[in-house]
């Protein structure tokens, strides 16, 4: 593996790397390529190689890198400038989109990432309440509130005004909010009746209710777990696959809470365009579009999750058809990760299904049999570095009921 890019980015990306869960250090290091030059489809391009990525940009890439029917929109608005010094047309068009999908929200707020949408959710909801107390499950982005619950939270003063949430009983009538991922990887019953007592408690204390749905939303079946559940939050957080791959999330709930001028969000690039013809164009497809069925690719990721899981070895994925987490031996999981991709096949421990993985099924799954069945023999090694533990996947392992 070439690691010139990786030495250049060391003297001049902080940290070595922008995102946590991109770092070379939480992948295989020496096995994966740790920096790419482009993608198309389903495929990452670097060093020459063409890899099928399962990473999908971390949940953001639902059609596939450069979708030829989003990008077709895109090139028609690149000469018109991005980001304007009045609000435009296409900001109106992408709620309107997004309404015809989350029937229940009046209002959105657009900001450009989850941890912006969720850290404007809890305003919105303490502003709404007038209390201060949030209560938290899961992974909701870097900013200081929600870091400050996972020590040594270092560069973050302590917080008395945002605990985890560890029991139904902690909500009283002095929360404000109650923000979690309402599925993260576990969509059983047992889940959804304690969404729907979640539900009945917010209610009953005057709490507000945050579904933080950045990864679920458009990937989940209807689109998302608020839909295919029936169970309505007060405030919705969405992002990623939004836009496929362009910045923007947003943030929508009742017009009472979302026009109350008494709390201030505000950015410059809310409004940058791009990302609202991406986001338009992915609502249009998903609703009108045949050939991009989430059922179907419910179906398609259903079916390549249930033959990988009936192969040997104890490395399985848990989780949804379109996102899942890989189980088993961290040492078994590294190795089959970095003989993978020698196969020009990238996983993480974040399992991600699009719609171009469906005509790859048969090959992967015959490729990972192989591979699997080599490990389980003791045939195979592990010549490179555990991966460490992204912080986002740290956080929903201490701090999740699923």
């Amino acid at each position: 593996m070439n690691f010139e890019l990786w030495h250049r980015a060391q003297n001049v990306i902080a940290q070595g790397s922008l995102t946590n869960s991109k770092h070379p250090k939480m992948l295989i290091y020496g096995a994966y390529p740790t920096h790419v030059s482009h993608g198309s489809g389903s495929h990452l391009y670097a060093e020459n190689k063409k890899y099928l990525d399962y990473i999908c940009g971390l949940g953001v890439n639902l059609f596939g890198y450069g979708n030829d029917k989003i990008s077709k929109d895109l090139l028609k608005h690149i000469y018109g400038g991005f980001s304007h010094s009045l609000p435009t047309h296409h900001e109106i068009e992408a709620g309107e989109a997004l309404k015809s999908i989350f029937c229940f929200v009046d209002r959105w707020k657009f900001l450009k990432t989850g941890s912006d949408a969720c850290s404007a959710a809890i305003k919105i909801a303490r502003n709404a309440t007038g209390r201060d107390l949030v209560l938290s499950e899961g992974y909701h982005g870097f900013h200081d509130d929600f870091v400050s619950l996972t020590p040594p939270a270092k560069g973050v003063p302590k917080r008395d005004f945002i605990r985890k949430l560890e029991s139904l009983d902690d909500i009283t009538e002095q929360t404000a909010a109650v923000i979690i991922e309402p599925v993260m990887t576990d969509y059983g019953n047992e889940r959804i009746e304690w969404l729907n007592q979640l539900r009945k408690k917010c209610t009953a204390t005057g709490t507000m209710l945050i579904f933080d749905e950045v990864i679920t939303g458009f990937r989940f079946k209807k689109l998302g777990v608020c839909n295919y559940t029936g169970i309505t939050p007060d405030l919705l957080v969405i992002g990623k696959a939004m836009a496929n791959g362009l910045p923007l999330a947003a943030v929508g709930g009742k017009a009472a809470v979302m026009d109350d001028p008494g709390y201030f969000i505000s950015s410059t690039y809310a409004g940058e365009i791009l990302s609202f013809v991406a986001c338009k164009k992915v609502c249009e497809l998903l609703v009108k579009d045949t050939e991009y069925s989430i059922d179907y690719l419910w179906k398609k990721g259903r079916e390549f999750i249930d033959g990988f899981n009936a192969q040997p070895g104890d490395i399985k994925i848990s989780g949804y058809p379109t996102r899942g987490v890989f189980t088993g031996s961290d040492t078994n999981i590294a190795i089959f990760f970095a003989e993978m991709a020698k196969s020009e096949v990238l996983f993480c421990k974040s399992f991600f299904y699009n719609f171009g993985h469906i005509g790859h099924n048969d090959d992967i799954l015959a490729i990972s049999q192989v591979i699997k069945e080599r490990i389980a023999n003791n045939e195979i090694k592990l010549e490179y570095p555990l991966p460490q533990s992204p912080f986002s996947m740290g956080v929903r392992n201490g701090n999740s009921k699923s």
